[in-house]
């Protein structure tokens, strides 16, 4: 999975090195909303980046949960994040090792989880049976796969009854789950992620990066697709991209993107609804500009009932690192002030994923929901090459988050999904080069 990154490093990288373009917010320095915050905020700069590996463990228990402090009132590490401790979620299942090697989205039914993976282009579902979870017990483990099989990166995103891959060549075609429909919609930098989400019933857009050649360079820009129709620019006139994400909201959406430059890393919130049959694009607002980037950056949404949150692991001072929690309002405005989960020390890259209220389907979390469940990679202290451990915890709709403990150690991991199902329960599904993990956790 980490050599499919290559080209998608690469061709950011390209972008960054020709940043010296501008757009109407994005040249100005980094500041809060709050001006008391706005000297701290300014001058972020990044964190030692800790590795680390050991052999691969799971840390289970009863222990209570325990909540970050915000960082507009924390000037240093917050201790209580030092040691995630045992998790306080039972494991209902797994982790079980899955016959296949790579991401993979996760949609749940009334029946069953599917993962869907990306097979050169076309989703591959792998089932689990789907009920109630297991009495308190101990879950009886699987066993190891005797073979395996790979699957592309990056993985294929999932908006209403669609799934949309990218294939070799960075080609994007649209399949219908469960059918053989495929057709190609779209064209995207090769090897960079794609993100897609439903318009309502009947329609989805699918969002994807390119590099282009403008009068300031080579530059990585956003680009939309509704349904099968033209691809047209989504990234404000003078701005780059270099993360995007889409998040339904009802009939409508909102794209979340990260435009990262050598100083500075401005994060970009555009809301997209349907006009008649046309794709409308509502104004671009930069709700945050975040200090000198680590080279991995990442960024998830995050959603409950109607807060909306894009979550990104950055620094945040000069010894401070940790995951910016910026609120999404429906119409979105610059410089939000962030809610800050601080991490024992820096990691590049950081791979996060959280949850989303969809409309309560069958199978699939109450729209309603109060919090958002957060899978996130971090390093287990402060010592540089501590192990690695995914922790798990929920984001309130104020945006602080509360750790439930280290779910499993060790482990190099590369990429993370995480769903809710109708029972209350939560599914994680994370990997690195040389596995693919899933277990299921029942939490207070």
């Amino acid at each position: 999975m980490t050599a499919a990154r290559g080209g998608a490093l690469a061709a950011i990288a390209l972008a960054a090195a020709c940043g010296a373009f501008s757009c109407s917010k994005c040249n100005d320095e980094p500041r809060a909303a709050d001006k008391d915050a706005a000297a701290s905020d300014a001058s972020s700069a990044a964190a030692a980046s800790a590795r680390g590996s050991s052999s691969a463990a799971l840390a289970d228990g009863d222990a209570a949960p325990t909540s970050s402090s915000d960082a507009a009132t924390a000037s240093a590490f917050d201790a209580s994040a030092s040691d995630a401790g045992p998790s306080a979620c039972r494991l209902a299942y797994g982790p079980a090792e899955q016959t296949f090697r790579g991401p993979a989205a996760m949609v749940t039914t009334a029946t069953e989880l599917k993962l869907v993976a990306n097979d050169g282009g076309r989703p591959k579902i792998f089932a689990v049976p789907l009920g109630p979870p297991p009495p308190a017990s101990a879950p009886v483990p699987s066993p190891k796969p005797s073979s395996f099989v790979a699957m592309r990166w990056p993985p294929c995103e999932i908006a209403g009854r669609w799934a949309y891959c990218q294939a070799a060549g960075g080609v994007v075609y649209r399949t219908t789950l469960g059918a053989t429909d495929t057709k190609q919609i779209a064209k995207s930098q090769p090897s960079t992620r794609i993100t897609a989400a439903a318009l309502g019933p009947d329609h989805a857009v699918v969002g994807t990066l390119d590099a282009r050649r403008t009068t300031e360079g080579v530059m990585m820009q956003a680009f939309i697709t509704l349904d099968d129709g033209e691809t047209v620019r989504l990234s404000e006139e003078g701005a780059g991209a270099t993360v995007l994400r889409l998040l339904p909201r009802g009939d409508s959406a909102v794209a979340l993107y990260l435009d990262v430059r050598m100083a500075m890393v401005p994060v970009h919130a555009r809301p997209l609804s349907l006009r008649g049959k046309d794709l409308a694009l509502a104004d671009d607002a930069v709700v945050f500009v975040g200090g000198p980037p680590e080279r991995g950056i990442e960024l998830t949404p995050a959603s409950m009932g109607g807060a909306v949150f894009a979550l990104v692991p950055m620094a945040r001072e000069t010894s401070d690192f940790g995951m910016a929690a910026l609120p999404i309002p429906e119409h979105p405005k610059d410089d939000v002030q962030p809610s800050w989960s601080l991490y024992p020390n820096g990691l590049d890259p950081a791979p996060i994923a959280a949850t989303v209220t969809t409309t309560g389907a069958a199978g699939t979390a109450d729209a309603g929901a109060s919090s958002a469940w957060v899978a996130r990679v971090r390093p287990s202290d402060r010592e540089v090459g501590a192990p690695r451990i995914v922790e798990l915890g929920k984001l309130d709709a104020k945006g602080v988050f509360t750790s439930l403990g280290a779910i499993s150690t060790g482990k190099h991991i590369t990429d993370m999904a995480i769903t809710a199902d109708a029972y209350g329960s939560v599914w994680i599904l994370y990997g690195d080069t040389n596995a693919t993990w899933l277990e299921r956790r029942v939490c207070p």
